[in-house]
């Protein structure tokens, strides 16, 4: 049997014990807490980089997406520089002389290709019900015998001038193609009125300048081309490739020999 002598200084000592016990097991509580707080943290922080890292990379592959995509987008399928309506004549692309498209009336015994004629047709209307009724097919299809015929006749008349052969067939090609590089081989060519520089001060030119291009038409041989189409100022020619095509040619001022290089590098990004 244990006798306790002083109760008190007992007590006392049963107090402190108890009182430091509690403080070591709030401070390891403390420390258990702080480390797992800090283990948290660290995982917390790793998924954080880790999300960042991921949102990168998915900002990335889609920049890099939408990049291909507009790539894609800026390419031209090959196809559209074979099509029809952007054959390319001139001295150095030439038209089978055999060649002769299915043609459809205009008017009066003239004829276009039967693909385009309605949008030429169209242009016509549209722009007589604005008033401007002074306007008319002069000349469209031609077949290579009357190419070859109004060619030889443009020599001729050089050669009377007393130009000799060489220099006549150069000065007529700047006004007529020979036959088999005249885009009115392909029907897809229209002359207006009396096919001369005077019809660039009719209102029908102003529309046309205008207008053209929303029916498919262009001009096809500017002011200031004629280094790169070979042929002069011809306010009278119009050529049809397109309403796509055209408004595109009229936006950026490309003839067609142009567009056709322009299409070509975008086919190559």
């Amino acid at each position: 049997m244990v006798v306790i002598v002083n109760k008190k200084k007992f007590i006392r000592g049963i107090i402190i014990i108890i009182t430091v016990l509690s403080i070591i097991i709030y401070l390891i509580t403390l420390l258990v807490s702080g480390i797992i707080n800090l283990f948290k943290k660290s995982n917390t922080s790793k998924v954080s980089v880790n999300n960042n890292n991921n949102q990168s990379i998915i900002e990335e592959e889609t920049v890099q997406i939408a990049t291909t995509t507009q790539t894609t987008s800026n390419k031209i399928n090959t196809s559209e520089l074979e099509s029809w309506n952007l054959k390319l004549v001139n001295k150095n692309n030439s038209v089978d002389k055999n060649y002769i498209p299915e043609l459809e009336e205009i008017d009066d015994g003239k004829y276009f290709d039967k693909r385009a004629v309605e949008h030429l047709k169209k242009m016509l209307n549209d722009i007589r019900k604005t008033g401007i009724t002074n306007i008319w097919v002069q000349s469209a299809y031609r077949s290579y015998q009357k190419q070859e015929e109004l060619f030889n006749n443009k020599v001729k008349a050089y050669k009377e001038e007393g130009k000799n052969q060489k220099e006549a067939e150069e000065l007529a090609q700047t006004i007529i193609q020979r036959p088999e590089m005249s885009e009115h081989n392909l029907a897809l060519a229209a002359d207006f009125n009396k096919v001369n520089n005077e019809f660039e001060k009719t209102d029908a030119f102003k529309w046309l300048d205008q207008n053209a291009q929303n029916y498919g038409f262009v001009l096809r041989y500017p002011k200031n081309k004629q280094n790169i189409t070979g042929i002069t100022y011809e306010s009278w020619h119009w050529r049809y490739v397109g309403e796509e095509h055209a408004k595109i040619m009229k936006e950026k001022d490309f003839c067609l020999e142009e567009y056709v290089e322009y299409l070509k590098n975008a086919n190559q990004v």
